[in-house]
């Protein structure tokens, strides 16, 4: 009578609660009061005709996906009805199905909680298969989110030291929690273990970047993860970004890519990283070829990757035809920038500004003899005002340089040389500045992975900016002193590979 005392003082604060509801139900049964839990059934499914555990009850078969299972296996538990549980759970897993919950990675899961309900129930020897089946069951998309599933876990290697796999579960699920030096802890055990799983080596090279501030170590962990599934273009891709924010060379990824072209084909980001480091290299026809022949689809934290690529390409190799005297051609190139093409999948922003675009198109249409559409041209990128760059509006940005040069183009050196020292002032400013990012900046490319040191970033884009302005006052040598040191700092330096390029 005392569970049904506790369970009816907690309906009388919440009638609809359908949990309560369903375990008066049992309650009621095991006193015997069929006919009263009968009614109080139908009148949750009244309540709630979609309320599996009241459906169970109902002696409905159970077609629910295993988390759903799962979840009404933990209401019995919570009830100390461990064989409830149990029936449950093993009648779900020998249930043949369709659904696409097995896709979910939701058996270990399954077999994990199985072997804790058993050992709770007394019997070790069920216990102990249960937790052996769940360390086979494959990893993939399995995900412990629940609090009761840290004891499960921790009961599964008290059971079974060999098993790797709840030691990796368990990291996660600790991870997840920001228990991060716990969960480096458990992805090291489970490495050990089992040091051929790819995807604990690469946890381990998150932690380790992330947590630890251990680069070193955070690359060793990617090249056994990368050895372990030497086939997995997703590994291929972070471990290109851990070289990248290491400040490898573009040559040397470069070289890395090419060896591995099948599996950089099978993703959008790494294309898309493999046509920047064409471009970063001088191989701007194929960066163009490859922006071209590859259909993208939009994802988040890559706004803007293939677009920058087709006009950074197409700047190029205008800038080139303009040396070599063919005016046309250069023409077409920098037209061609201003579009964006649908294989891309994305539009510019309206507030993206193109100063250097029309810049080049200025210099080209002038070189053919349209001076005024070149003046046109050079009106646009002087008359620009700020832009649109990581989710927020910015009064200065590498455009301005830009806008500069084409106040030069038509003969207002003194509105020019104004901005270049605006310019200047800024970017000394920004150097000094204290570093953060925007509130609505979600998605930025350099946090999806890796932490970014937000500090350096800033000081190296303040550099950058340095640079700029003191070409636009002629100071060449001092600028291209400033080009030299930002590439240093990071050798993936778009802007300043390209200008630096242009200035010698």
């Amino acid at each position: 009578m005392t569970a049904l005392e506790h369970v009816d003082r907690s309906l009388r604060f919440n009638t609809d609660n359908t949990r309560a509801r369903n375990l008066k139900t049992i309650v009621l049964r095991k006193l015997a009061r069929a006919d009263e839990a009968q009614v109080l059934l139908r009148e949750t499914l009244a309540l709630d005709s979609l309320d599996w555990w009241a459906r169970h009850l109902s002696g409905e078969p159970m077609e629910a996906d295993l988390q759903v299972c799962l979840d009404i296996a933990h209401d019995y538990a919570r009830a100390g009805l461990y064989l409830e549980a149990i029936a449950l759970l093993e009648r779900a897993v020998a249930s043949p199905r369709d659904l696409p919950d097995q896709s979910w990675g939701a058996t270990p899961l399954v077999y994990y909680t199985l072997g804790w309900l058993h050992e709770r129930a007394g019997a070790p020897e069920a216990s102990r298969a249960c937790f052996k089946r769940a360390s086979l069951e494959p990893a993939d998309y399995c995900f412990p989110a629940r609090l009761e599933e840290i004891a499960i876990l921790e009961a599964a290697m008290r059971a079974n030291p060999r098993d790797a796999r709840a030691a990796y579960y368990l990291g996660n699920l600790l991870y997840d929690r920001r228990r991060h030096e716990e969960a480096i802890r458990l992805w090291e055990r489970s490495a050990r273990l089992d040091p051929a799983f790819s995807v604990v080596w690469r946890n381990l090279g998150i932690g380790y970047f992330n947590v630890l501030k251990q680069p070193a170590k955070a690359q060793t962990a990617y090249e056994k993860a990368f050895r372990a599934e030497a086939d997995s273009a997703r590994v291929l891709f972070e471990r290109d970004q851990l070289w990248k924010r290491l400040g490898k060379s573009p040559a040397q990824r470069l070289g890395e890519l090419n060896k591995h072209a099948p599996l950089v084909l099978q993703r959008d980001d790494l294309s898309v990283e493999l046509c920047a480091l064409y471009n970063q290299t001088g191989q701007h026809a194929k960066a163009l070829e490859l922006v071209r022949a590859r259909k993208f689809q939009p994802w988040e934290g890559g706004e803007g990757g293939a677009l920058g690529q087709h006009v950074r390409s197409h700047l190029a190799l205008g800038r080139e035809a303009l040396a070599r005297g063919n005016a046309q051609q250069a023409r077409d190139h920098f037209a061609a920038a201003l579009e964006a093409p649908e294989n891309l999948g994305e539009a510019k922003h309206l507030l993206a500004n193109q100063s250097d675009i029309h810049y080049h198109l200025g210099l080209a249409l002038c070189s053919l003899g349209d001076e005024a559409s070149a003046r046109s041209h050079w009106l646009a990128a002087a008359a620009f005002k700020g832009d649109f760059q990581e989710m927020s509006v910015r009064p200065f940005s590498e455009m301005t340089y830009y806008s500069a040069l084409a106040w030069e183009r038509l003969g207002k050196k003194a509105k020019a040389k104004a901005l270049f020292h605006q310019l200047l002032a800024y970017a000394i400013k920004l150097q000094r500045a204290e570093a953060k990012i925007d509130y609505f900046a979600t998605s930025l490319p350099t946090m999806l992975l890796f932490d970014d040191d937000l500090r350096f970033r800033q000081e190296t884009t303040a550099l950058f900016l340095q640079a700029q302005a003191q070409l636009g006052l002629g100071r060449t040598t001092h600028g291209r002193r400033l080009l030299r040191t930002v590439l240093e700092r990071d050798p993936n330096h778009a802007l300043a590979a390209d200008l630096l390029a242009g200035t010698t």
